[in-house]
C-alpha cells in the first residue's frame, strides 16, 4: 500500500489548463498596464490610476476563471499595489516627481515643489503676473512640498475667484491648526504631524496661490513667493513651446514632462486592509463560533431550539430551517451546513429511502444557512465588503443595529416562505419524525464564560448606538476574553478560514486603489453617471451579481462589484433617491450574492448538502431558482421601501 503524500511537502503538479489559464490573464494585464494613458478615454488619467485599472482586470479575471485560489488573487492584488503604486514602490516603478521647467531648466519661482498630479493639456496651471499669483485651475491638481520634518509649521496663502467652491485639500501628515479668511486672502496655516512629503491639493475652481511659508520655531526656513517672476524664469517661458504667452499670463500648452505619474498610495494603509475595522468584525464571528463548536453550546442551542417545534415532520422541517438560518446569522454558513446535516444524519436513517422527506430536510439546510447569512454584517464576506463601502467609502455610518433592523425580518419572512416552498416540492410521506440531537455539551466554568460572552457580544452589537461602541470594536470582546480564559488557544486560531479573511482583504484594497489613486474621482469626472438610469442600475447589478455569483465565489463577486457600484453610486449622487439611495444598490449585491444557489458549486452549503448523495442538481437548481429569485424580488422591495424612508445611514 502506497504511503500517504505529505500534504506539507512541495510537489511538481499542475495543471496545465491553469497554467495557461493564468498566462493569458499576465499578458492580458501586462497590455493593459502598457498601452497609452489616452487609450482609456479618461480625462487626466494618471500612470497610477492605469495600473490600479490593470491590477482589476487581473482580479476580475483570475477569480472568474480561478485561474489560481481566489485568496491567492486577493494576496497578489495587495503585494502587487505595494510594490508598484505605493510610496514603497520598486525603484523602477517610481515616478520622477516632476518640476515645473522651461527650456530644461527648473522655474525658480516654483523651485524643490513637484506636481503629483493633474497637470493636463491647456490653462490648467498658470503663472499670472498680473494677478501675481500660480493659479491652479482644476480639480486635483496637486502641489507637493517633498520631505518635510515633523513639527514644522507651514503657512499658505490664497485667493479664491468669488462665489468659487474651490478650496486647499491637504495630506494626512499635515494639520491645520488655523488661518484666516478675508474678504480676498485666506491663509491656512498648520503643522507637520510626521516626516514626509504634503501635499497642497486644488479641490476644484481656481486657487490663486500666493505665497508658501516654511517655519520652525519662530524662523523662516524657506517661503516660495509666487508674486514676483524672476528675470530668468520670465526669459525661459517667454521662449519655451510648453508655455505660452498672453495678458501676462504663463500657461502649460501641454502635459508636463512626468506630471502624469500620479499620486502615489500608502503601503502602510495598503497593507492594513488586513487588519481592517471590518476584518476585526469578521474574525470576532469566527472566534465566537470556535468557542461555540469546542463548547458544546452549538449543541445545546439545537437540541433546546428544536424541542419546541415537536415531532410532525412538517414541523421539525420548519424547526431545521430557523435554526439554521439563525445560526448561520452569527456562525460560518459553511459550519453551520455542516453541523447541522451531521444532526439530521440520524433521521435520514428512519426515513423511507423512496420517499422525498430526506430530500427535504437536506436542501433546508443549504437554503437556510444561504439566507440566513444575510441577516447579520458578520453573517457572510459580501455583507462585510458591503458594509465596508457604505461606511468607509460611502461614509453611511451604518450600524450592526441597523443592517439586522433591516435583514432579520426579511430572512424571517423568506424562510417561512422557503418551508411553505420545500414542502410543495418535496412533501414528506413520513408524518412524524423522533429526533435525538447528539453531541458533547461541557460543563463547567468556561461553558459559563463562552455563554455569556457570547449574550453580551451579540447584545452589544444589536446596541451599538446606544452603548457608543462599534460594532468592530464590540468584536474584539470574544477575542479578549477566550484567549485570557483559555477558551481559545493558539491551535484553535490555525482552525479560522483565513482564505475568507485574505479574500475581503483583497476587496478593500481594491476599493482603496480606486479612491486613494483618484481613479474613482476621474471616473466621475469623464462618465456621465449622472445621466443613467436609476432603475437600470439596480436591476443590472443586481442580476449580475446574482449570475456570477452562482458559478464563482461570492465574495469574489461583492469584491469586484462593490468597488465600481461605489464610484457609480457616488457619480449620480440624488438621482439614486428615485430607488431608495445608495445602500439600495450597495446592500442590494450583498442579498444578490446570498441569494445565488443553484448549482452545488453556487455556496459551500450546497456543496455539502450535495455531497449527501440524497439530492440531485436539478432538485437543488429548482429549489434554488425559486428560493433565490424569491429573495431578490422581496430583498430590493424592503431595501427601497427603508430607502425610501431614509432609515438607512
Amino acid at each position: 500500500m502506497a504511503a500517504e503524500e505529505n500534504p506539507n511537502a512541495l510537489t511538481n503538479k499542475y495543471s496545465k489548463k491553469k497554467f495557461l489559464e493564468l498566462f493569458a490573464i499576465i499578458i492580458i494585464t501586462a497590455l493593459i498596464w502598457c498601452l497609452p494613458t489616452d487609450f482609456f478615454g479618461i480625462e487626466g488619467l494618471t500612470v497610477i490610476q492605469q495600473r490600479i485599472i490593470a491590477i482589476f482586470v487581473f482580479a476580475t479575471l483570475s477569480w472568474l476563471t480561478e485561474a489560481i485560489p481566489s485568496w491567492a488573487t486577493s494576496l497578489t492584488i495587495i503585494s502587487v499595489m505595494c510594490l508598484t503604486v505605493s510610496n514603497n514602490s520598486i525603484s523602477f516603478f517610481k515616478g520622477s516627481n516632476p518640476k515645473l521647467q522651461a527650456n530644461g531648466t527648473e522655474l525658480e519661482i516654483t523651485k524643490d515643489l513637484s506636481f503629483t498630479s493633474g497637470i493636463y493639456k491647456a490653462d490648467k496651471l498658470i503663472i499670472d503676473e498680473k494677478e501675481k499669483c500660480l493659479i491652479l485651475n482644476g480639480k486635483d491638481i496637486t502641489l507637493s512640498i517633498p520631505k518635510m520634518k515633523k513639527g514644522e509649521t507651514l503657512l499658505v496663502t490664497y485667493k479664491t475667484e468669488t462665489d468659487s467652491k474651490a478650496f486647499v485639500g491637504t495630506s494626512k501628515n499635515f494639520t491645520v491648526k488655523g488661518g484666516e479668511k478675508g474678504e480676498e486672502t485666506k491663509t491656512i496655516q498648520g503643522t507637520v504631524s510626521k516626516d514626509g512629503d504634503v501635499a497642497l491639493t486644488s479641490k476644484g475652481g481656481a486657487l490663486y496661490l500666493q505665497s508658501i511659508t516654511l517655519t520652525s520655531g519662530d524662523k523662516t526656513d524657506r517661503k516660495w513667493d509666487f508674486t514676483t517672476l524672476s528675470v530668468n524664469d520670465k526669459k525661459n517661458l517667454s521662449s519655451d513651446k510648453n508655455w505660452t504667452s498672453k495678458n501676462a499670463q504663463f500657461k502649460n500648452a501641454d502635459r508636463i514632462s512626468g506630471a502624469d505619474y500620479g499620486t502615489v498610495l500608502s503601503s502602510t494603509e495598503i497593507m492594513a486592509t488586513f487588519a481592517n475595522p471590518v476584518i476585526m468584525l469578521f474574525l470576532g464571528g469566527f472566534i465566537l463560533a470556535i468557542a461555540a463548536t469546542k463548547s458544546g453550546l452549538d449543541v445545546l442551542l439545537a437540541r433546546n431550539l428544536i424541542r419546541p417545534f415537536g415531532q410532525k415532520s412538517e414541523n421539525v422541517l420548519l424547526g431545521f430551517l430557523l435554526i439554521t438560518g439563525i445560526f448561520s446569522m452569527f456562525v460560518s454558513n459553511t459550519a453551520t451546513a455542516a453541523m447541522m446535516l451531521t444532526f439530521l444524519t440520524p433521521v435520514f436513517a428512519a426515513l423511507p429511502a423512496n420517499g422525498k422527506g430526506r430530500i427535504a430536510l437536506t436542501l433546508c439546510i443549504p437554503v437556510a444557512a444561504n439566507i440566513g447569512g444575510m441577516a447579520t454584517p458578520i453573517g457572510t464576506p459580501p455583507n462585510a465588503i458591503a458594509l465596508q463601502a457604505l461606511n468607509e467609502q460611502l461614509h453611511m455610518n451604518i450600524s450592526f443595529g441597523q443592517w439586522m433592523m433591516i435583514m432579520f425580518p426579511l430572512t424571517i419572512v423568506i424562510l417561512l416562505l422557503s418551508w411553505f416552498i420545500i414542502l410543495k416540492m418535496f412533501p414528506f410521506t413520513q408524518k412524524t419524525i423522533k429526533l435525538d440531537i447528539k453531541g458533547h455539551v461541557a460543563k463547567g466554568w468556561r461553558m459559563w464564560v463562552v455563554s455569556i460572552t457570547f449574550i453580551v457580544t451579540i447584545l452589544m452589537w444589536l446596541l451599538d448606538r446606544v452603548t457608543g461602541v462599534d460594532a468592530n470594536t464590540v468584536a474584539l470582546i470574544p477575542m479578549g476574553v477566550f484567549a485570557i480564559t483559555g477558551v481559545i488557544t493558539g491551535k484553535d486560531l490555525q482552525s479560522i478560514d483565513w482564505s475568507v479573511i485574505w479574500m475581503v482583504a483583497g476587496g478593500f484594497a481594491l476599493g482603496l486603489g480606486l479612491n486613494g489613486s483618484g481613479l474613482a474621482a476621474a471616473a466621475i469626472d469623464s462618465i456621465p453617471f449622472a445621466n443613467w438610469s436609476p432603475i437600470v442600475i439596480l436591476l443590472v447589478s443586481g442580476l449580475i451579481c446574482y449570475l456570477l455569483s452562482n458559478f464563482i465565489s461570492n465574495t469574489a463577486t461583492a469584491a469586484l462589484l462593490v468597488p465600481i457600484l461605489a464610484v457609480v453610486c457616488t457619480g449620480m449622487g440624488d438621482r439614486l433617491d428615485a430607488i431608495g439611495g445608495t445602500a439600495t444598490i450597495i446592500m442590494g449585491i450583498a442579498l444578490s450574492a446570498s441569494a445565488a444557489m443553484c448549482l452545488p458549486i453556487s455556496t459551500p452549503p450546497n456543496a455539502i448538502a450535495y455531497s449527501t448523495g440524497l439530492v440531485k442538481q436539478d432538485q437543488m437548481l429548482k429549489i434554488g431558482l425559486t428560493v433565490g429569485l424569491l429573495t431578490l424580488l422581496l430583498g430590493y422591495i424592503v431595501l427601497y421601501i427603508f430607502g425610501k424612508m431614509h432609515v438607512i445611514g
